[in-house]
């Protein structure tokens, strides 16, 4: 599942703005969710809404963990909350890990954008579809390279392959 940098939420980002990290995600994983539920999430009841989101997080992964396995201990303290809430929890949780690098609020004081050792996929039986940014920018009159955040991504990957990322939080 490629980024889509052109979305506004990306887009438009600047320091002091806030940025949509569940829109964003959602926005991400739509063909998942239209897979499941054959309607966009903001179309769906709560209860179906954290029933849709709750299969697709069972097929995630996180540097080749099971999501529901790596935050186990977050998904422990909202055992008191119901499902719907968990589950947008733990979306927006993933959401700021994946996200990080197109929110300008988290820039550090070098003007550096926020990164993070973790790197998101949904298996679907073997096959994984990697959440990653493949983003190009012009480099001379007819070249183009890969953009920052794109690099990073890159990074994440090839880390992940050598198995570098941490497999528990």
């Amino acid at each position: 599942m490629i980024i889509n940098v052109e979305n506004p939420i990306i887009k438009y980002s600047d320091k002091g703005k806030p940025f949509q990290y569940d829109k964003l995600f959602y926005a991400t994983i739509e063909p998942y969710i239209l897979e499941f539920k054959n309607a966009r999430l903001d179309k769906l009841t709560e209860e179906d809404a954290a029933r849709c989101l709750a299969r697709i997080f069972k097929k995630m992964e996180v540097n080749g963990v099971p999501v529901l396995e790596f935050f186990k201990d977050d998904l422990a303290k909202w055992n008191g909350l119901d499902q719907y809430a968990r589950t947008t929890r733990l979306a927006e949780l993933m959401a700021k890990d994946i996200f990080c690098c197109f929110d300008k609020n988290r820039y550090d004081e070098n003007e550096e954008f926020d990164v993070v050792d973790r790197i998101y996929c949904i298996n679907n039986n073997g096959e994984k579809d990697y959440i990653y940014c493949d983003a190009q920018e012009k480099n001379g009159p007819f070249k183009k390279k890969l953009t920052p955040e794109a690099e990073y991504f890159k990074q994440l990957m090839e880390f992940n392959e050598q198995g570098k990322l941490p497999r528990s939080k």
